[in-house]
C-alpha cells in the first residue's frame, strides 16, 4: 500500500522531488517505490523529462486500479469499525436542532429498554455531522434532509422521520399582529433573519424568490439566536414549528400564515448504504422511527 501511495501521489505531483515533500520521505524512497512497482508489473510506468513525470498509457491503467484498490481498503475500513463498535459504547451523532427539541424523551425511553447500554450523544451543526459521515466517525446521522445534498443522496440510504412547518413568527408588538392572514406581497423589503445553514439559506430564499418577494436577509447564528431577535424586533422570520411553540403559547412571540407560501423540511436519518448496523443501532433507529411515528400530527401545524 505504501508503493501504491507513492505510486498515486506522484501521478498528481509529477515531481519526484514534491512527491517526497508531501509524503515526508527522501526521493530515493520514491525511486525506489516506483522501480519495484515497474519491475512487479514488468512495465514503465511514467515518462521522465527533466525534472517532471508523465504517467504512460500503462500508468493510466494501474492508476484506475490503484483508485479503486485504496477505496475498497478505505470501505473495509470502515467496516471493520462498525463491527469493533457492536461491543462497545453506542455513538449517536445527530443535529443540534433534533438534539435539542426532540431528543430527551428519545433518550429516556430508550434508557428504560435498555438500561445497561451506555451513550455517546454527538450534536453537531449540518456541515459538522456531514464532515463526520464523511471521516468515517459514524455509519449514520440524524440530520435535516436537503435534495440538493448530493453527497448524501449518492451515499446513503435516507429514511424520512417527520416533515414540518416554518412558520412566519412575528414580535408581539408588529403591526402584523390583528391580520389572520400575510400575502407574499406584504414581506417586500422586511429584514427574515435566517440560520447560518447554507441549505436552509438556500431553500428559504429560493421559495421566496418564486413569490417575486423581494426582502433583505440577516445571518444569525442558529434559531435560539433568531428567536431573541425577533422578539427585539430586529427582524421577522421563518421557522421550523416544534422551535417556536413553547414561545407562541406563552405569547413571547406571535404567528401568522403566509398565503400562497408553504415552506416544510424533512428530516430523518441516513445509514451508509452497503452497510449494515449493528443490533443496538438498529434497535435505537427503530425506537426513534416509533417515536416520531406517534408524534406526526403535531408536527405539522
Amino acid at each position: 500500500m505504501d508503493k501504491i501511495e507513492t505510486f498515486i501521489v506522484l501521478s498528481e505531483c509529477k515531481s519526484f522531488t514534491d512527491t517526497a515533500k508531501r509524503l515526508y520521505c527522501s526521493q530515493p524512497t520514491i525511486s525506489n517505490h516506483i522501480q519495484q512497482l515497474e519491475e512487479l508489473f514488468n512495465a514503465t510506468l511514467f515518462h521522465r523529462s527533466g525534472k517532471t513525470v508523465q504517467l504512460t498509457k500503462q500508468g493510466e491503467v494501474l492508476l484506475e486500479y490503484a483508485k479503486q484498490i485504496t477505496k475498497l481498503i478505505e470501505d473495509a475500513s470502515l467496516q471493520m469499525k462498525n463491527i469493533s463498535r457492536q461491543d462497545s459504547n453506542l455513538s449517536i451523532y445527530v443535529s443540534n436542532y433534533i438534539a435539542g427539541y426532540f431528543f430527551s424523551d428519545i433518550l429516556q425511553h430508550f434508557h428504560h429498554v435498555y438500561p445497561k447500554q451506555l451513550l455517546e450523544i454527538y450534536t453537531q451543526c449540518y456541515d459538522d455531522l456531514i464532515r463526520s459521515l464523511r471521516e468515517g466517525k459514524t455509519n449514520f446521522a440524524f440530520l435535516p434532509l436537503y435534495p440538493e445534498d448530493e453527497y448524501i443522496r449518492a451515499e446513503f440510504d435516507i429514511t424520512v422521520l417527520f416533515e414540518e412547518d416554518f412558520l412566519l413568527v412575528l414580535p408581539v408588538g408588529h403591526s402584523w399582529t390583528n391580520r389572520k392572514v400575510i400575502y407574499c406581497r406584504d414581506l417586500h423589503n422586511e429584514n427574515i433573519l435566517l440560520p447560518q445553514s447554507l441549505y436552509l439559506q438556500q431553500y428559504i430564499s429560493a421559495q421566496l424568490e418564486q413569490q417575486r418577494v423581494k426582502v433583505r436577509f440577516l445571518q444569525m447564528s442558529n434559531f435560539e439566536m433568531i428567536k431573541q431577535a425577533v422578539k427585539s424586533e430586529l427582524g421577522i422570520a421563518f421557522l421550523p414549528s416544534q422551535s417556536v411553540v413553547e414561545d407562541i403559547n406563552n405569547g413571547k412571540l406571535i404567528t401568522r400564515a403566509v398565503s400562497s407560501l408553504s415552506i416544510k423540511r424533512k428530516n430523518g436519518y441516513v445509514t451508509r448504504k452497503h452497510t449494515l448496523l449493528n443490533s443496538i443501532e438498529t434497535a435505537f433507529c427503530k425506537d426513534v422511527q416509533q417515536y416520531f411515528h406517534g408524534k406526526k400530527r403535531s408536527l405539522t401545524m
